[in-house]
């Protein structure tokens, strides 16, 4: 295995962090007012594009590291919606 790719699936599993403790706290908390629906989806989108690209160039770091991210803000986006405040 190539050294770039070591530190691709190293920021992959460090990356998959990355929204976890903000889900986490949603779930626990139920509450979503202070979160921004369109920040998320602006990651998806983002995520998405960046999918795109590493599909392209068959990176399997990068896919599954923006697989997760799109699952996650996704579910994130999902629970904004579930838990809004009426």
């Amino acid at each position: 295995m190539e050294l770039s790719q070591i530190f691709g699936w190293m920021g992959t599993v460090i990356g998959t962090f990355i929204g976890i403790p903000q889900l986490i706290k949603t779930i626990r908390t139920k509450k979503t007012g202070d979160l921004s629906a369109t920040t998320f989806v602006l990651i998806v989108i983002t995520c998405s594009c960046l999918l795109a690209r590493a599909i392209a160039i068959r990176e399997a770091a990068f896919i599954f590291y923006y697989i997760l991210l799109i699952l996650i803000n996704s579910t994130q986006i999902f629970l904004i919606w579930k838990y809004r405040e009426q």
